[in-house]
């Protein structure tokens, strides 16, 4: 039974041999002693979602009216998360009317900071260029709440955490490093004033991301045969009794969330046995697995970059997901951004469900506009996306929300219009209900020539700020009405 003496706080672990350690979902019995689900916040999360290459705007577009709005195909397997979404239709990027580089490169640089590319010495495809000139909105946010919990006494394991999937591996920036072309997420500037800016790239292997997250464990692999012992386990087998003994401990409610919560590891493990080939050190032992480097195939120099075939795409992905999911379910950071790709997403689409002979860019504009093969690209980005929705959906809270009705979702891209890098009208999705502070299901038409500033200054206000601007004060009017 839990008692005042015992009572599990929430940075509980269940630890096993070997130094594994499994962070716990919020549970009932984290409460003190009469303390009400009312009485203990529940925090908001942001979660940035980014595809690359703008979209088809007339098959983005919703019918109908704000309230009864109806997806076109394209956006199909966003039709279950109707009432959970609302598009922005009419805001413009305007910040990418200055600074230097090509469309693409000021679309990455200024989408999340709202601010111009600098000048520098990476080759854009359209002039040379650095980074972007100030912080982007997520990390303003995460730096936020790092200082309001200090001021607290307490802090999270991670201030965010970035993820991708096929990020910088093909195009000029190949090379997983960052450069103007691959880059949406900036830390506070620093140096003598803020002439160093800070990058933050993502985490691009699903192996790192995970000990990373979850720990790395201390146990020595040692013989063959202790290797391929160690090798059959799983994070949750050495935790095993510790488990079955909390369980036994907490009412039934909690019971459940440990139940699903031990399901999502389970899945998670499985998942990364069948990318590692189910044979190499992976997240899934209690030792420290091996670092493991993306299989990159049909590696070729073109006139705009390298191109590369990389079947995993997908299953990274889907992997990467269910990681940035649990590390928000368990508190390990209320700041996540999953970037599927870099600007040029010049790898091979010839995986399933899109099996295309070719890379994203290609059929944007470098050899020729293809609308048909661009809404198969936008359906998987959306799939993909409600893929996300759905793993948020399925955490529930102490209160009984879930983690999606805890969570702004933002759906983002650096240009609009493919065949010509147009940047107005760019198509923002938002999802979640922030905590009330969203209304969702609706198709929301903001007045035209609206600067994208807006919305980040939005963003922020949501997450506790009064602030009047964000990014260059000189491309945005004050916060983006009509949100709620």
């Amino acid at each position: 039974m839990i008692t005042s003496k015992n009572r599990i706080t929430r940075r509980s672990v269940l630890r096993g041999a070997g130094g594994v350690a499994i962070g716990l979902p919020f549970l009932d019995a984290m409460l003190r002693p009469g303390q009400s689900h009312a009485a203990s916040t529940i925090p908001l999360r942001l979660l940035v979602f980014y595809s690359p290459g703008g979209t088809l705007l007339d098959k983005w577009r919703p019918t109908g009216t704000e309230t009864a709005y109806v997806l076109n195909d394209m956006l199909s397997p966003l039709t279950p998360w109707k009432d959970r979404l609302m598009f922005l239709d009419g805001l413009d990027m305007s910040i990418t009317q200055i600074g230097v580089g090509h469309p693409h490169s000021r679309g990455m640089a200024g989408l999340l900071t709202g601010t111009q590319l600098l000048p520098g010495t990476f080759e854009t495809g359209s002039g040379l260029a650095s980074w972007a000139d100030g912080v982007s909105v997520d990390q303003e946010i995460a730096a936020r709440i790092t200082a309001n919990l200090k001021a607290q006494n307490t802090n999270l394991k991670f201030p965010s955490l970035e993820f991708s999937s096929g990020w910088s591996i093909s195009g000029r920036s190949a090379g997983q490093v960052s450069f103007a072309a691959d880059q949406i997420t900036y830390g506070r500037p620093s140096g003598t004033n803020g002439a160093t800016k800070n990058p933050i790239p993502p985490q691009v292997d699903v192996v790192s991301a995970f000990t990373r997250i979850w720990g790395d464990g201390t146990a020595s692999t040692g013989t063959a045969a202790t290797a391929a012992t160690n090798k059959a386990k799983s994070i949750l087998d050495a935790v095993q009794a510790q488990f079955t003994s909390l369980s036994a401990k907490v009412g039934a409610d909690d019971r459940a969330k440990l139940q699903q919560h031990a399901e999502m590891i389970r899945q998670m493990e499985m998942s990364l046995t069948a990318t590692t080939g189910g044979g190499g050190s992976t997240c899934v032992v209690p030792a420290k697995p091996k670092p493991t480097d993306s299989t990159l195939s049909g590696m070729m120099q073109s006139g705009s970059g390298v191109i590369v075939t990389e079947n995993d795409i997908p299953q990274k992905g889907q992997i990467m997901t269910d990681l940035l999911v649990a590390a928000l379910a368990c508190d390990m950071t209320r700041v996540a951004t999953m970037q599927w790709a870099d600007s040029e997403a010049k790898f091979i689409l010839n995986f399933a469900p899109l099996n295309l002979p070719d890379h994203h860019h290609a059929y944007q504009h470098e050899h020729g506009f293809q609308p048909d093969a661009l809404f198969k690209i936008y359906q998987w980005y959306a799939s993909n996306f409600a893929y996300l929705l759905q793993k948020l959906d399925a955490v529930k809270e102490a209160d009984g929300s879930t983690l999606l009705d805890n969570t702004l979702v933002l759906w983002v891209t650096e240009i609009q219009k493919p065949d010509d890098h147009g940047q107005t009208n760019m198509p923002f999705v938002l999802a979640g209900k922030a905590q009330g502070q969203l209304r969702t299901g609706r198709w929301l038409k903001v007045k035209s020539g609206t600067p994208h500033n807006n919305l980040l200054v939005s963003v922020l206000n949501m997450f506790g700020g009064t602030d009047k601007t964000f990014g260059d004060p000189k491309y945005c009017t004050g916060a983006l009405t009509g949100l709620t």
